[in-house]
């Protein structure tokens, strides 16, 4: 590890600071310096959203941030650092006040890349300018975006072929624009056993992408490659490819599915050898569109068959175990991923934490910590203060939820949903049941499939509820409570 330092003499309780996340999922922000960085309380939720490896620490006046960070001056100005290469290296940045000064370190997790640290007037138009140059740097794949309907946020592990095949026939009956369908977790045996049918799914996977072809849509298909259930045929077989504790055994970690799962060691030959496989078989299949998912456990901290190779250097050697499997000319979205170390690799990104039907879980949220925790706020909170990462991969910031049944959400915050869409641009994704959308739902999901370039925030030196607020087309308001004329919970989008 090599770390780079620098201190300012400016007061911290003049600064606001812009973070980005170590994954996905992991939270954000838009804060003043002074506040201070939320530590999930458990250590599951450590492990799930946030990065084991470099936590938020908890205290107050002490920021942490991954790849990019941004100091934020009253008058827009102020400070941008950055890292401008990521393919084997994380980039660990902590800003820290200190008394009347404010201490800046990066740490590099891996071999040595350049990084740049900044003075501007105009932090936002170097925020885009330094990202821009390290998707340039890593040969950014950003194909055009595509709209997609997928089954979990609607069927969740309960999908079944007839449920695809039902949307799929009443999407082509309404003429919605859609191009994929992609078939969500539940439709296999177990976390590694991916060839295996469920028992509930009523079929096999590779019976879905030829009925979705006579129906004109593409097919799609989740996975969490890199993740293997403790009582998976893949934890009993190939225990030898799997991530290690200190004393040899699998490690166990997480908590989802009903407990902790183990992780594929990618340093291990055979292991890529196996990842390679998979993805050319679902190829194979018919399926040209992976959703690859909870990558980060490729990067867990742990032992590895190679300890030469870093966590970075894991991860990337994973996802492109996957994508010479897929091909080239495949679609990749990743999720729950690294996000700059993905870059060049994956066509798309998940750039927030899953949307939910309702707007926030703040019991998970604020009384645990867990900014990661799905909900419409979350979701919200941290894609928007991911806007300028359109030059990485095409963003995803998740589905749009027009259905009114099983769903909590009201009209204004279906609102926001839609202008998330709209600000952020991107892929564009859908799982409502099409038989539960009335016209009313019907219209709103016309309107959610509409492709839109990305916006720009117009400033970073106010926000209505610690994320990037305020862009070109229009200002949201995450908060409870109404901000200058804008009802909480909603976007209001500028007249023209």
């Amino acid at each position: 590890m090599s770390d780079h330092r620098w201190i300012l003499d400016v007061s911290p309780s003049t600064l606001l600071v812009l973070t980005n996340g170590y994954q996905s999922w992991s939270e954000a922000e838009l804060r003043a310096l002074t506040d201070t960085q939320t530590r999930a309380s458990l250590e599951w939720m450590t492990e799930q959203g946030q990065d084991p490896g470099f936590p938020p620490s908890g205290e107050a006046g002490v920021w942490r941030s991954h790849s990019l960070v941004a100091l934020i001056c009253p008058d827009g100005g102020g400070w941008v650092g950055a890292q401008l290469g990521a393919a084997h290296t994380f980039a660990h940045w902590e800003v820290r006040a200190v008394g009347e000064q404010v201490s800046v370190t990066c740490t590099l997790e891996g071999p040595d890349v350049e990084v740049v640290w900044e003075k501007t007037d105009d932090v936002i138009a170097t925020v885009e300018r330094l990202s821009a140059r390290l998707g340039q740097a890593m040969h950014a794949r950003t194909p055009a975006p595509l709209r997609v309907w997928c089954s979990w946020y609607s069927y969740f592990r309960s999908v079944t072929l007839a449920n695809m095949l039902d949307n799929a026939r009443l999407a082509r009956e309404h003429d919605l624009p859609f191009d994929v369908f992609q078939l969500d977790d539940g439709f296999q045996a177990d976390l590694g056993d991916w060839f295996e049918a469920s028992e509930h799914f009523g079929g096999h996977a590779r019976d879905l992408p030829a009925e979705l072809k006579k129906l004109g849509f593409r097919a799609g298909l989740w996975l969490a490659p890199f993740l293997v259930g403790p009582k998976s045929k893949l934890f009993a077989q190939h225990p030898e490819w799997l991530l290690k504790n200190d004393v040899g055994e699998p490690l166990l970690f997480g908590d989802n599915w009903g407990g902790a799962y183990a992780a594929l060691d990618t340093t291990h030959p055979e292991v890529l050898t196996w990842l390679r496989e998979l993805a050319a078989t679902c190829r194979e299949w018919g399926y040209d569109y992976l959703k690859v998912d909870f990558l980060y456990a490729a990067a867990h901290p742990g032992v590895r068959h190679d300890p030469s190779v870093g966590r970075a250097g894991a991860y990337r050697l994973g996802i492109e175990a996957l994508r010479g499997g897929l091909g080239n000319d495949g679609f990749l979205l990743g999720c729950g991923a690294p996000l700059s170390g993905s870059i060049g690799v994956v066509d798309a990104m998940r750039t927030g934490p899953d949307v939910a039907p309702y707007w926030d879980d703040s019991a998970r949220r604020v009384l645990l910590g867990d900014g990661s925790v799905p909900c419409t706020r979350s979701a919200l909170h941290t894609a928007l203060s991911r806007w300028y990462q359109h030059a990485w991969y095409q963003p995803d910031p998740d589905v749009m939820i027009a259905r009114r049944e099983l769903s909590l959400l009201s009209s204004d915050e279906r609102g926001a949903l839609l202008g998330l869409l709209d600000v952020i641009g991107g892929l564009r994704a859908s799982s409502d049941p099409v038989a539960m959308l009335d016209e009313r739902g019907l219209t709103l999901l016309r309107e959610s499939l509409m492709i839109s370039t990305p916006d720009r925030p117009t400033t970073l030196t106010r926000s209505h509820g610690g994320a990037v607020t305020h862009f070109a087309r229009g200002t949201f308001n995450l908060l409870d409570t109404p901000q200058a004329g804008i009802r909480p919970h909603s976007y209001l989008p500028k007249p023209g």
